[in-house]
C-alpha cells in the first residue's frame, strides 16, 4: 500500500497523491484550522501533532512513520513551516521511501539522508539524555577512555548535538541531539 504523510494543503497534496496513486492519506497538523475542505475530502486521517515542544513532534511524527507496516511504501510531503521541517527530519530518520517538499508550488523529489553515527556516540547521547555529564563520567557510562570521550564529544558538537555548559566542563544533549535518539 502507498501511504502519504503530508502537512501539505490544496493543489500541491492533490498533485503528489494523484500522480504517485497514494492508496492512503495520512494529514498531519498543529492547528485544526490548517485544513482545508480538499483535505478533509481526501484524507483517510487526520494526525494532530504537537505545536508547543519539537521533541514532541519528533518523536510523535517518527512513531506515525514507524508504525506504518513494513510492506507499505512510505511517502513524504513537507512544506518548509515547522511542522513540515520536521516532518522532512522525522522522514529521513525513519527512511521514508520518497519526500517530496512543496517550494513556491513546485515540488521537488529530495534526497533520501541518513544519520550515520557509531555506536559509541549513540551510546554517548544516550547517557546524556539521562543528564548533564562530565567527560569522566560519560567515560564510565559508556565504557571508553577519556580520550575517546573528548573525540566523539567534538564531533558531537560540531554536528550540534552535544553542547557544554559553562560549569565544571559538563555536557549535554541538545534539542537536535535528543530527536536524534528518538
Amino acid at each position: 500500500m502507498k501511504i502519504l504523510i503530508s502537512n501539505l494543503k490544496g493543489k500541491e497534496l492533490l498533485e503528489i497523491a494523484m500522480k504517485n496513486q497514494i492508496d492512503k492519506l495520512i494529514s498531519v497538523y498543529s492547528n485544526y484550522n490548517e485544513t482545508s475542505l480538499l483535505d478533509q475530502y481526501m484524507t483517510k486521517e487526520n494526525i494532530k501533532v504537537s505545536s508547543i515542544n519539537a521533541i514532541d513532534a519528533c518523536k510523535q511524527l517518527c512513531d506515525l512513520i514507524r508504525n506504518q507496516s513494513d510492506n507499505d511504501e512510505i511517502y513524504i510531503a513537507t512544506d518548509g513551516n515547522f511542522l513540515g521541517s520536521i516532518l522532512n527530519f522525522a522522514a529521513n530518520k525513519e527512511g521514508a521511501d520518497f519526500i517530496f517538499y512543496s517550494f513556491n508550488g513546485q515540488i521537488i523529489q529530495m534526497p533520501r539522508l541518513s544519520i550515520n553515527l557509531s555506536d559509541t556516540k549513540l551510546k554517548i547521547l544516550r547517557s546524556l539524555n539521562d543528564s548533564e555529564q562530565t567527560a569522566i563520567l560519560i567515560s564510565k557510562n559508556v565504557g571508553i577512555s577519556r580520550a575517546m570521550v573528548y573525540k566523539h564529544i567534538k564531533s558531537l558538537m560540531d554536528d550540534g548535538l552535544v553542547g557544554q555548559t559553562n560549569q565544571y566542563e559538563k555536557y549535554f544533549l541538545t534539542n537536535a541531539g535528543k530527536m536524534v535518539i528518538i
